[in-house]
């Protein structure tokens, strides 16, 4: 890890504006010559505006402390430190507009309170001003009956009197090395795993070069993208091969680390077949999923395989006719799909079994009141066959995203899981009420009531704008639980929803930390769903919605399974409502879908869908 630099702000880089927030017009009170009031003096009660000029920080920088100063103009010594709260400013607002101007655009939540500004680092405020491009500074301010102070601006005629923002930072660098690459061989192909580096550099994004080696270096295969895995193929079985990984950003590339070496082995009766199988079996699964086939037995017995992948798919058709009609009572079906293999490799499993790990491209087109909406998600995944005296039966198919990965064997490991359990301490939520569900399991969809949408105060249309953009083409950085870091992201970078500074396992903190990957990345309430939906029940004062009429984009939906005993444990962003057929993006099973494709998966088998929980978040 890099030595930390600092930047000191003062001066013109750090502007400082005081106002009367009493006044309804700008300029009705004027503070004395050079300095900056903070309370009540003068039969007014003061507040100040803070903005600091960033540009001076390199690109990619990591904030790791921000520490504001400012210097008593009317004591010099046993000064009563003044305890202020601080707003980020969610709208612009300058000087030529009033202090009650500035009290609006600050709203009504602090970044902090109740310390010292001694006390207080700015960081992740700092931090996030740069992560989206956007810094309308922050506002100072007391209860009204706190004595005012005067502090020196940045007018003063001695420089080190003036307001100062320290910024602590880890300038960017290349990434650091990729930990633990291991190499799964098999027959003329082997997939190689490995995790993130502890370091990435930069606050930007990180991408991955992997090579195929054999033992003299000859690089036979290269890859890159932001996946954490690769698969080469074409590769010669009597020969061994390793697989050299880098991690690089904008800066440049990090160290190279490499696998043991790893040789494969030929799998009885060849590669091709089991491609085959699992093309055919996805296949028939589409055929009764879109009601091509009516059962199926239909659908495996017109494949050539079917003998292979029928009792699995078997096992799944109440499911997916269960759904399929579901869906059709709301007016939706799916009308198209398909699946696409790439990245695959096939392997001996080890007694009598035979390992396909691949990437299913499924596409699936769903048609809402006449129109079409088409969808594409990539899933790693794992299908297992035995073989027995020339049989082959699919055993099982499972997701592959996290198979291969293995956790440091150092404290850093602590940084590659999300571990999240909810804050008992926080403030009950029995008020919540769920979406009202009729007696077929899905939203009651009653028409509209004059005046039941409400606006949105987090940017609702921002959250759904982003959602609906990112949610194929982003990666999952918790594998198959990523479902809450998607939404605050989506919060976050297209709602405006401000990130909370307090310990990482309470509810009322929210935040994400890009600086120091050896320590927590996120608040607990940033990660899992049901922290979320307590941080935003308790702390962000929704509105909540319980018609589905009423849901509107932006809104965030939680959704709670009968076993999970009453704890959301999935979260989506609600993209559209067209008259109750509510849109959704999320990471989950598709990335765009729709509410009612979701219940109509999970309405059936001994563990369904039993509540679904709306919020709509009021307070930035």
């Amino acid at each position: 890890m890099p030595a930390t630099q600092s930047l000191v702000l003062t001066g013109t880089s750090l502007t400082g504006v005081t106002v009367a927030t009493d006044c309804d017009a700008p300029g009705c009170a004027t503070p004395p010559n050079g300095q900056l009031r903070l309370g009540s003096a003068d039969g007014h009660l003061w507040a100040v505006h803070l903005k600091a000029d960033l540009t001076a920080l390199p690109v990619g920088a990591r904030v790791t402390s921000a520490k504001l100063s400012l210097t008593r103009a009317d004591c010099t010594t046993a000064c009563e430190a003044q305890k202020p709260e601080a707003f980020e400013l969610s709208t612009p607002w300058t000087a030529t507009q009033s202090g009650k101007d500035l009290l609006t655009a600050a709203g009504s939540d602090s970044y902090v309170s109740d310390l010292a500004l001694s006390e207080v680092d700015f960081g992740m405020l700092v931090q996030s001003w740069i992560d989206r491009g956007k810094n309308e500074g922050l506002a100072l301010t007391v209860p009204g009956t706190v004595a005012g102070a005067s502090y020196h601006s940045g007018a003063a005629a001695d420089p080190a009197l003036r307001p100062k923002l320290t910024v602590e930072y880890l300038p960017p660098t290349a990434p650091g090395a990729v930990s633990e690459v291991v190499t799964t061989p098999g027959d003329t192909g082997l997939l190689a795993t490995w995790n993130a580096p502890l370091d990435g550099g930069t606050t930007g994004d990180v991408t991955y070069v992997a090579k195929a080696e054999k033992s003299d270096g000859t690089v036979v295969g290269t890859w890159e993208g932001t996946a954490l895995r690769a698969v080469f193929s074409g590769l010669n079985n009597a020969t061994s091969y390793r697989v050299s990984v880098t991690a690089k950003n904008a800066v440049g590339s990090g160290p190279v680390s490499r696998s043991a070496l790893a040789q494969g082995a030929s799998v009885l009766g060849g590669t091709t077949p089991y491609k085959d199988y699992v093309q055919a079996y996805l296949s028939a699964r589409n055929k009764v999923t879109t009601g091509v086939r009516a059962t199926t037995a239909e659908a495996a017995a017109e494949s050539p395989h079917g003998a292979v992948f029928g009792a699995v798919l078997d096992v799944q058709e109440a499911s997916l006719i269960g759904g399929l009609v579901a869906l059709g009572t709301q007016n939706q079906a799916y009308v198209g799909a398909s699946s696409a293999l790439t990245d695959t490799m096939i392997a001996n499993g080890g007694a009598d079994r035979v390992l396909v790990r691949t990437t299913v491209i499924q596409t699936m087109t769903l048609r809402v009141n006449g129109v079409d909406e088409v969808s594409e998600d990539r899933r790693a995944k794992r299908f297992v066959f035995t073989v027995s005296g020339g049989t082959v039966k699919l055993e099982s198919e499972s997701d592959d995203s996290e198979a291969g990965q293995k956790l440091s064997a150092t404290a850093a490991a602590g940084t590659q899981v999300a571990a999240t359990p909810a804050d008992i301490t926080g403030v009950p939520t029995d008020g919540a009420e769920s979406i009202l569900l009729g007696e077929d399991g899905f939203p009651v969809s009653d028409p509209s009531a004059a005046g039941a949408l409400t606006a949105s105060y987090v940017n609702g249309s921002g959250t759904a704008s982003w959602a609906w953009n990112y949610a194929g083409r982003i990666p999952r950085e918790y594998g198959t639980n990523d479902c809450t870091n998607f939404v605050s992201k989506a919060l976050y970078n297209g709602g405006g929803m401000k990130m909370r500074h307090w310990a990482y396992w309470q509810d009322r903190a929210w935040w994400r930390n890009t600086s120091w990957t050896s320590w927590k990345k996120n608040s607990h309430t940033w990660s899992a769903a049901q922290n979320l939906f307590q941080h935003m029940f308790n702390y962000r004062q929704p509105g909540y919605v319980n018609r589905v009429y009423n849901l509107r984009p932006g809104d965030i939906l939680f959704f709670e399974w009968k076993k999970d005993n009453g704890v959301h444990n999935h979260a989506a962003v609600v993209t559209g409502n067209n008259q109750g057929v509510v849109s959704v993006a999320q990471h989950g099973y598709n990335p765009h879908d729709t509410l009612q494709a979701i219940m109509a998966r999970n309405r059936t088998g001994p563990n369904p869908i039993v509540g679904v929980s709306a919020l709509r978040p009021r307070s930035r």
